[in-house]
């Protein structure tokens, strides 16, 4: 039933970040964001607290929020004598990066509320919003997203630097005969991989600009079966007036807002194909914001020379699954993380074939497929 899925993934905010407004908003609705008082989520610094707020409007920051493995294990922080996460640490880490002198609202406790993200919060309110997605590794950007796209990582931090990238999805994509597609709004997130610039140089990577003619205009047979599509990167090399719109802090968010509702548009502008579409919305990492959910404690093993052990999944992130398939205005409280979109990816595509052992181990860990936020069930 299910075609195009359609993978759109914007960069560093967290779940409480964007979307811990829905609860506060409507406190009957079943979702797990903030509640008041908000002082409940204190973080505590230099016998100072810091309390969760509403950041006053949207604009460029001053500097970008620390989130590299070890600020997130201090945003974390480890209770030793529980075994638990407190997540009392994002202010420490802010200072520790940033200097010693720390506003009273300071950056990373801050939320939005819905005025602020008018199109994150239509979409969460129209379809079903994810309250217990988790990205795969408590640290940074390339090795979340390299997971994200092979559900296995060489790499434990994020540096200048060329990526392996094992199992990947556009090899297993043509392994399987399933018809792809890229469509990026700057230079592409993938060519830090080399094994893929044969993919970047070939007509399956596309220019944004072409997303709507597509999918309005492209004949059925030839329309891909997976689409992906790429934000301008705000930390990317950029030509011309191109403005970046990944919502990567210090930017401010609105270009990210636009650039999904643009995305939105043009994926449901085909009705008929829209019928049949699965779009997810979701983020590498929380960039270091605060969220007030610990992650569940499932180990990994990064797979370079360099071999780093996680002990946890990352902070939450926001996700949204899009579709007719899902029950408007719902919420899944499944633990997912990002390798839960390879494994509904195998379930669609590869029925009773899984996509990767290390993805079906991190299955029988608990990890669930974004098949739970459908109305119950897709029968695939």
């Amino acid at each position: 039933n299910v075609k195009p899925v359609v993978l759109v993934m914007m960069e560093n905010r967290s779940f409480d970040h964007m979307l811990g407004h829905l609860k506060l908003e409507n406190p009957m609705l079943d979702v797990n964001g903030l509640s008041v008082p908000l002082e409940n989520y204190n973080n505590i610094y230099n016998g100072t607290d810091y309390s969760v707020f509403n950041m006053p409007h949207d604009v460029e920051l001053d500097f970008d929020v620390p989130h590299e493995y070890d600020a997130v294990a201090t945003q974390m922080m480890l209770n030793k004598i529980n075994g638990k996460y407190s997540m009392q640490g994002f202010v420490e880490a802010y200072a520790n990066v940033n200097g010693a002198v720390v506003n009273p609202e300071c950056t990373p406790m801050g939320y939005f509320n819905s005025s602020q993200v008018p199109i994150t919060d239509f979409l969460a309110k129209n379809f079903c919003v994810c309250d217990n997605w988790f990205c795969p590794l408590p640290t940074s950007t390339q090795p979340n997203r390299t997971m994200a796209f092979s559900g296995d990582s060489n790499i434990y931090k994020t540096k200048p630097q060329l990526i392996t990238i094992p199992n990947n999805i556009f090899k297993w994509m043509n392994k399987n005969s399933i018809r792809w597609r890229v469509y990026h709004d700057g230079l592409p997130f993938f060519i830090l991989y080399p094994e893929l610039w044969p993919f970047i140089l070939s007509d399956q990577f596309r220019r944004y600009e072409y997303l709507y003619s597509d999918m309005t205009q492209e004949a059925d047979a030839n329309k891909p079966q997976v689409i992906i599509i790429e934000p301008c990167y705000e930390d990317a090399p950029r030509l011309g007036s191109k403005h970046p719109n990944d919502n990567h802090a210090p930017l401010a968010i609105g270009w990210g807002e636009d650039f999904i509702r643009r995305t939105y548009q043009a994926i449901t502008a085909n009705e008929t194909q829209w019928q049949n579409t699965v779009m997810i919305l979701y983020y590498d990492e929380h960039g270091g914001f605060y969220d007030h959910v610990a992650p569940p404690k499932i180990s990994y093993q990064t797979k370079g020379k360099d071999a780093y052990s996680f002990e946890s999944l990352g902070p939450r992130i926001p996700g949204i699954v899009m579709s007719p398939f899902v029950k408007p205005g719902s919420v899944c409280h499944e633990l997912l993380d990002h390798t839960s979109v390879l494994q509904f990816l195998s379930e669609v595509f590869t029925p009773g074939q899984s996509y990767s052992p290390s993805v079906n181990s991190r299955k029988k860990s608990g990890i669930m497929s974004i098949n739970a936020t459908m109305v119950n069930d897709i029968e695939l």
